[in-house]
């Protein structure tokens, strides 16, 4: 049971009609393993216990009938992301509710991620907030990233015995890392005297880069020394207004390639994360993994998972002045303390790997009907 978002979440439920065994089929939706190196890793980690595929709910619905199964459904929006319309939407959510609902009464068993609160272009808001209703209610586990997601799932009506709270684990596994940090400076031209911010991923509406830009901007101004390295598809603000970087400013304004997101984050002393919104942050999980600390907003989601202080900064969130300030608190931190949350952020990031995310889904699965199967475990 969840008690006052505190850190340890009950499971139990209504079980399969046989014993859970090793070799069950655990299908995934939507396949984004192309693009986000999360299911590629939770794959891996799942693949001793089970044979994992991507999926689809009709081809759960068939294996369901034969065999045990599993339908772990991450970025809810893409069962409706090809409709046309809000009608055609409608029909499409009502129709995937019904066939989770007829794969339940199959014996399957339901495991929903909740990744966003929100899908990040909500095109029907009303309709994606009753398919997240209607997943909650049917899901055999609600797994969520952080506290924050404890609240937003039991608002949605799910039961607080089915929810698993894991913190997004490490996603620096999915990339290279053999290079220096010297190596990743001398990639972008910086010194080793220089202080060094970074942000990966690209430019979406619930990110302030905006702010990020302008609030470097003046940073470079007083700490001509300082450096920003911004990797990923930019669009909108910077399309539009700036053609050529601003003094200091890296600009890699494309995807990414796994190989050169170790040179990013390795020649940053912090991972910048202008956030306006956000429930996970893979970005967060990247730079602990690789051990970075981060300079991020005081929104809930992201308090319940870093240590001011220890390995983050924190700063008013849609405040551009006082990321500024969180700037220049980090430009004038001495260098040892600098490596002290080094050290706290990589510790933070080894601490939750795949593996233990995998053995808590797993476990969340009761092996028969009639029994339940109660772990009490602590938010990662």
């Amino acid at each position: 049971m969840v008690e006052n978002r505190s850190k340890t979440v009950a499971l139990s439920s209504a079980a399969l009609d046989t014993p859970w065994e090793n070799g069950a089929l655990w299908l995934f939706f939507p396949d984004y393993r192309g693009s986000v190196p999360y299911q590629s890793l939770l794959a891996a980690a799942l693949a001793e216990r089970a044979e994992v595929e991507s999926g689809t709910i009709a081809m759960a619905l068939e294996a369901a009938a034969r065999r045990q199964t599993v339908f772990h459904l991450h970025w809810e929006d893409a069962l409706y992301a090809d409709a046309g319309g809000e009608g055609e939407a409608a029909a499409t959510i009502s129709d995937a509710l019904e066939r989770l609902a007829a794969f339940r009464a199959r014996g399957g068993r339901l495991v929903w991620t909740v990744h966003n609160a929100a899908p990040h272009e909500d095109r029907f808001p009303a309709l994606s907030l009753g398919l997240r209703q209607g997943l909650a209610r049917l899901a055999d586990v609600v797994h969520v990233h952080c506290r924050t997601g404890v609240d937003l799932a039991l608002g949605l009506g799910a039961p607080a015995e089915r929810i698993v709270l894991m913190r997004c684990p490490d996603l620096a596994p999915a990339y290279p890392d053999d290079i220096t940090d010297a190596a990743a400076r001398r990639y972008f031209g910086f010194a080793a005297s220089d202080i060094v911010f970074a942000n990966l991923g690209a430019n979406r509406g619930y990110k302030d880069l905006g702010g990020l830009h302008d609030g470097f901007t003046a940073l470079n101004a007083l700490i001509p020394a300082a450096r920003l390295v911004l990797a990923g598809r930019q669009g909108g603000y910077f399309e539009q207004r700036y053609i050529e970087p601003r003094p200091g400013i890296r600009l890699i304004p494309r995807f990414v390639d796994d190989a050169v997101v170790q040179y990013v984050v390795r020649a940053a002393d912090f991972m910048v994360l202008p956030y306006r919104r956000i429930l996970t942050s893979g970005a967060l999980a990247l730079a602990f993994g690789f051990g970075r600390p981060a300079i991020v907003p005081d929104l809930p989601a992201l308090l319940d998972v870093v240590r001011p202080g220890v390995d983050a900064l924190v700063y008013r969130a849609d405040d551009t002045g006082d990321l500024l300030r969180a700037m220049i608190e980090a430009a004038e931190l001495p260098a040892a303390e600098r490596l002290r949350m080094r050290a706290q952020a990589l510790q933070a990031g080894r601490e939750v790997g795949f593996d233990r995310l995998a053995g808590a889904l797993l476990d969340a699965i009761p092996p028969a009907r009639g029994r339940s199967v109660p772990a009490a475990m602590r938010c990662g």
